[in-house]
């Protein structure tokens, strides 16, 4: 199962630094959790309402009910203003034990609608959790179920050219390397 977190951060003088912690602190706690197997943070390099995406691998949705995640995840923004998080949005997804590894010099493509890509870019469907499914967590982590379906793809840097500009795709160029517990 996967849970996807997007946002960005309102205040450019801040964004370095908020970035540095998010990459390092934030992922290594949400690992230190119980559930949490894999997390890899992502920017956007095609337009998109939120620039940052970060792709947590997690053994069920029962991990939004543990204490722990309560005390470090679902959130929590360490010494962060959280005013300074927008355009947040948190989902669900289910059909993929494991985020696919995105390299540097690789690009990982979401695709949210029914988009043709070229035959040769494999792309693997995941299945969103619908809202009566994800509203026993709603108080817990505030998840939005409006993306009935997605495609997750990964390509080489190279070949972003033919793809982005697409209605429905977007692409990101990985800002930490899949850490796993």
């Amino acid at each position: 199962m996967l849970y996807m977190v997007e946002c960005d951060i309102d205040d450019p003088a801040q964004e370095d630094a908020w970035n540095v912690w998010y990459s390092g602190e934030k992922l290594d706690d949400l690992l230190s959790n119980p559930g949490f197997t894999a997390t890899q943070r992502f920017q956007a390099v095609t337009n998109r309402e939120a620039e940052y995406l970060a792709v947590h691998s997690i053994q069920s949705s029962d991990v939004f009910t543990n204490p722990a995640y309560k005390a470090t995840g679902g959130g929590k923004f360490g010494d962060w203003d959280p005013a300074l998080m927008t355009n947040w949005s948190r989902r669900l997804f289910d059909g993929l034990a494991e985020s696919p590894e995105v390299g540097f010099g690789e690009l990982l493509v979401v695709v949210d609608g029914d988009v043709t890509l070229p035959v040769d870019i494999a792309v693997t469907w995941i299945d969103g959790l619908d809202w009566e499914t994800v509203s026993q967590y709603k108080n817990a982590v505030a998840l939005d179920a409006s993306i009935a379906r997605r495609g997750l793809a990964v390509i080489p840097a190279s070949r972003a050219e033919e793809i982005s500009g697409k209605d429905g795709i977007c692409l990101f160029t990985p800002l930490t390397a899949l850490k796993r517990k």
